[in-house]
């Protein structure tokens, strides 16, 4: 009997083990439905870009949202478009690999550093921010016409069209044709954004650049990737630390500590070996008031009984501040303010003689209250 309760209990034990195991597999795989990630296509805040991927959507754009080098490279195609947002944060293994992507490539966020994904165009600091025209050839760009958006800029070599520039060797677009594929730059991702994304022809442009294929690669990169790095740490110890992990392990203890935790028993009641009575109580707590020659702190206790019988009789509040004490006593006995607030809050006794002058106090000003 005691065997087979145990083989139950192991069963249940590897269910459950195995149930959360496959939701956190399937929370690592996949991106949340929501996200407070920048330009993410799943952000509906006004630094996302929910917008433009639904918009995308409708048209029957195919839109996979991913956060690893490693992910955009096993989803990109050649019959596809690939977008890489920020690509200037990503480190140099892993621009080179991007480089051999197959499909169409735009890059929405430019910086000093994209030399290793490409060498078409160049990274130009500044640019006012204003509604800038196309002033080009490019069909999308003409289409667009006018959009509204700041810096950084890029310059281009021979083959590569630049649009809505402050110059005409600047761009805040370029376009040109590589081994096949097109690649287009956006050389600041703002225009993604919700907020942005229905100024002037920022949807045009947004949508002709990323809708020229049914299926859309979205990247936008992770800190955390470790695509590339050297060693088997990186490798494979960092993502057992990741919070989805974490919060795995979590559960996990908790369903075994709930499993394997021993129950506890009904409450049980427990009579006193001595009863003592309240006034008894009272009677020792005073004599080793006395007996310590603890003046200040017996009046002080001398006082809080006051205040809270009177509070109770009058209908104050067991949080009543002093002033209301004071005035609400002061109506109810007839005296002065200044004369209750010396009995209640007045200095503390130093000796036996003003201890009980205190306590004669007290008493009559409680008398008063209660025979009004």
């Amino acid at each position: 009997m005691r065997t087979s309760r145990t083989r139950t209990g192991l069963t249940w034990g590897l269910g459950i083990a195995g149930a959360i195991t496959l939701i956190a597999a399937l929370a690592w795989i996949s991106p949340s439905a929501s996200s407070s990630v920048a330009y993410a296509p799943n952000n509906p805040n006004a630094d996302g870009a929910r917008a433009a991927a639904r918009i995308l959507g409708d048209q029957g754009v195919h839109v996979r949202y991913v956060r690893t080098t490693s992910a955009a490279l096993a989803d990109a195609r050649e019959d596809g478009t690939l977008l890489i947002v920020n690509a200037h944060r990503l480190r140099p293994e892993q621009q080179e690999a991007l480089a051999r992507a197959p499909g169409d490539v735009v890059l929405a966020g430019t910086g000093p550093q994209i030399d290793r994904l490409t060498e078409r165009v160049s990274h130009h600091a500044g640019g006012t921010r204003d509604v800038h025209e196309a002033q080009c050839r490019d069909e999308h760009a003409r289409a667009a016409d006018r959009i509204g958006a700041g810096g950084p800029q890029v310059t281009g070599g021979d083959g590569v069209e630049l649009c809505f520039g402050d110059t005409p060797e600047t761009g805040r677009y370029a376009a040109w044709a590589q081994d096949g594929a097109t690649w287009r730059v956006l050389s600041t991702p703002e225009i993604l954004r919700n907020d942005a994304l229905a100024e002037h022809g920022n949807a045009a442009l947004v949508l002709r650049s990323l809708g020229h294929y049914s299926h859309l690669t979205w990247y936008v990169p992770s800190p955390g990737d470790d695509f590339g790095e050297e060693g088997l740490a990186a490798a494979t110890t960092l993502p057992l630390l990741r919070p989805p992990m974490l919060a795995m392990y979590a559960v996990l203890a908790l369903a075994l500590i709930l499993w394997r935790g021993r129950r506890l028993g009904p409450v049980v009641s427990e009579p006193l070996p001595v009863a003592v009575r309240a006034a008894e109580t009272t009677r020792g707590r005073g004599r080793l008031y006395r007996r310590n020659k603890t003046h200040a702190h017996a009046g002080t206790a001398l006082r809080a009984g006051t205040v809270a019988r009177v509070s109770g009789t009058l209908g104050l509040a067991r949080w009543a501040q002093r002033d209301d004490v004071v005035r609400t006593i002061s109506r109810a006995t007839g005296r002065t303010p200044d004369q209750i607030d010396s009995v209640l809050y007045g200095p503390p006794p130093h000796d036996e003689a003003s201890l009980a002058a205190l306590a004669e106090a007290l008493d009559t000003m409680e008398s008063e209250v209660h025979r009004r």
